[in-house]
């Protein structure tokens, strides 16, 4: 008999799990990444990277006086450190005389409060006076367009990203449901709504999936920094821990793969050896946890690796965020669910008649798409069990039970996979 402990931690604490025990006999695989030690001064090695980039202009070159350079950073829900990041170059810029503004990439996302602008960027950060923007689609007046991409989707940015001489982006390197964080820092960052919906229909692709760099959804993200004149690209990986374990810079995307090689080295594992899993158990770590629609990626990155008829447990808190519950916006999925090939339809019909918006839908529509062949489960914390339920999904407190009733449905034989990482995890099969 073996006790795992499956990773159960609330956004910002470390530490929390659920145990169980797994039979010798059924637990067949551990997928458990070797994390490096965390890097132990950020801001050394962040200017060690800028002033040495993978390609293109070092950092000192790229600022100057009357220089306009714009800071693109993400939102709340990633979690690279710009709150420790973006100052040092900050502060260099402002003192070779450059004319700096800061924009927050919030996609589609509502634009932050002073608090959680604070927060991100850090209080040295908002007391400089520079201009920050949050990026705010409802406010078309605050965007220009800059073109096309060779996918045919137009492309609005924000206006004093567009027109700056220098533009620089902290991004973080993480498997995501479209290939790799770090790539989006245009699209859908700090694009209007218009281009985010356009090109999160590439979302629906059946090449769209998690560790797949060379979808066609990354592919014009990359293109969209292009045409921006991205110069410079800071990529981040930060552990499960939330240590900061890399950083680069340079041309965003060769950069940004890079950074992407050092991921897989740690995150990917080759899942081809073995058969098809009759269960597999993910849980859920600090810097992926606060609402559902960002933990519950690990279902789908888990997917690859479960056999049809299949069960993923996947252990999720989500204590949620301010005002927001848990299970915050996976309220649309309601009307779709159960997942059936008939409500599939009815899915993508609500897509294309803008009945629902694929700013949000390129989230949930993964995962319901893997509900549509494997058995989810759902260990959240209780307060989150009846909006959950509610929606459609199968629920559950008690990880115990969880896993007895799988065990039940799969038999004594059942082969059990154990996947403690599940949104970092990706696989090849």
């Amino acid at each position: 008999m073996s006790t795992i402990k499956v990773p159960f931690e609330k956004s910002e604490e470390t530490g929390a799990s659920l145990s169980i025990d797994i039979p010798d006999r059924n637990l067949v695989g551990k997928f458990i990444p070797k994390e490096p030690k965390g890097i132990e001064n950020t801001e050394t090695a962040l200017l060690e990277a800028v002033e040495n980039p993978v390609a293109g202009k070092k950092f000192s070159a790229l600022i100057g006086r009357g220089v306009k350079v714009a800071f693109i950073t993400e939102n709340q829900f990633r979690s690279a450190p710009v709150n420790k990041l973006l100052m040092p170059l900050l502060r260099r810029a402002l003192d070779a005389g450059a004319e700096v503004t800061v924009a927050i990439g919030c996609g589609s996302l509502p634009p932050l409060s002073d608090e959680e602008v604070e927060n991100k960027l850090g209080r040295e950060v908002v007391e400089t006076r520079v201009p920050i923007e949050c990026n705010d689609p409802r406010r078309p007046e605050n965007y220009t367009f800059v073109g096309n991409t060779s996918a045919g989707i137009p492309l609005w940015v924000l206006t004093s990203v567009a027109k700056a001489d220098v533009v620089i982006a902290i991004g973080t390197t993480q498997a995501t449901l479209w290939g790799y964080g770090g790539s989006g820092m245009i699209i859908p960052a700090v694009s209007g709504n218009e281009t985010i919906e356009m090109n999160h229909v590439m979302s629906l692709a059946p090449d769209c999936v998690p560790g797949n760099n060379e979808c066609k959804m990354q592919i014009d993200k990359y293109e969209a920094m292009r045409m921006v004149g991205v110069d410079m690209g800071i990529n981040v990986i930060v552990a499960n821990n939330l240590d900061t374990i890399f950083i680069n810079a340079g041309e965003p995307e060769i950069s940004h793969k890079e950074s992407i090689k050092y991921y897989e080295n740690i995150y990917k594992f080759d899942a081809s050896k073995y058969e098809r899993f009759d269960i597999v158990l993910a849980g859920t770590t600090a810097p992926t946890d606060h609402l559902f629609v960002h933990s519950g990626w690990g279902i789908v990155n888990c997917a690859p690796i479960v056999k049809d008829g299949g069960t993923i447990i996947f252990c999720c808190p989500c204590s949620g965020y301010y005002d927001w519950p848990g299970f915050a916006v996976t309220d649309v999925m309601k009307d779709f669910l159960p997942a059936t090939p008939e409500n599939h339809e009815r899915v993508l019909k609500s897509f294309y008649k803008q009945e629902r918006e694929l700013s949000a839908g390129c989230v949930w529509y993964p995962i319901f798409r893997t509900m549509l062949s494997k058995d989810v489960q759902i260990v959240t914390l209780p307060d989150n069990i009846e909006m959950a339920r509610n929606v459609g999904f199968n629920a559950e407190a008690s990880l115990k039970k969880a896993v007895e009733r799988a065990m039940t449905i799969h038999g004594e034989n059942a082969k059990v996979a154990f996947v403690p990482f599940g949104r970092y995890t990706v696989f090849k099969v």
